[in-house]
């Protein structure tokens, strides 16, 4: 039944990411109309909007690269990852993030903080930098269970396939949403809708 729950879970935010990333991509369209229309004034905001993308899509393919990974270890090559057939395989998450060779956990821990820290930068509201701070932190929590772990182990470490999958997941939310906070806010500086002087009589 948990196993089923987290699938559940993993669906839902998997939807809410999709129409996340719509969203965005469409604002992102209009930073470039806008680009096009009037570079001198846009360009600025057009580069950072296009770093936010930059960075957004790479944290995002790296977190979707490392779930088929996971998946493929547990079902085999022909692994659906919308379709996780062992859930509960526990060598899987171990041997993608934390096995000495081909251990991915400290690389992803090292991209979603340079992550945090960078989007963190381009914005000044305190408030919103909370919330991005707080949606990437990597600390980890002092509990019994969590003693002498570091970050990856704490997430990784003996977690069920479709656990470790629902983590990854959620990181892709996360990065969808803290993209579309930063191009909403950098948006607001290009003044979409400045009235043109060729339109006054």
């Amino acid at each position: 039944d948990v196993l089923n729950g987290c699938t559940i879970v993993d669906s839902g935010l998997s939807r809410s990411t999709d129409n996340a990333t719509k969203q965005n991509l469409e604002i992102f369209q209009v930073f470039e109309a806008q680009m096009a229309k009037n570079p001198e004034k846009v360009g600025e905001w057009y580069a950072k909007a296009k770093r936010v993308k930059e960075l957004s899509d790479s944290a995002f393919n790296y977190a979707e690269e490392l779930k088929l990974r996971m998946v493929r270890e547990a079902d085999g090559k022909n692994a659906d990852v919308r379709n996780i057939k062992n859930k509960e395989n526990l060598e899987a998450a171990n041997y993608i993030m934390l096995s000495p060779v081909t251990g991915e956990g400290q690389k992803l821990y090292d991209l979603i903080n340079h992550y945090r820290d960078e989007v963190v930068s381009m914005i000044s509201d305190t408030v919103q930098q909370r919330i991005i701070s707080d949606n990437f932190d990597t600390s980890v929590p002092q509990t019994e269970n969590s003693l002498g772990k570091n970050w990856q182990q704490y997430n990784f470490e003996n977690m069920p396939a479709i656990a470790a999958i629902t983590l990854l997941t959620k990181l892709q939310s996360d990065v969808r949403y803290t993209e579309g906070e930063l191009l909403h806010v950098l948006a607001k500086n290009i003044d979409e809708g400045d009235v043109r002087v060729n339109k006054i009589s």
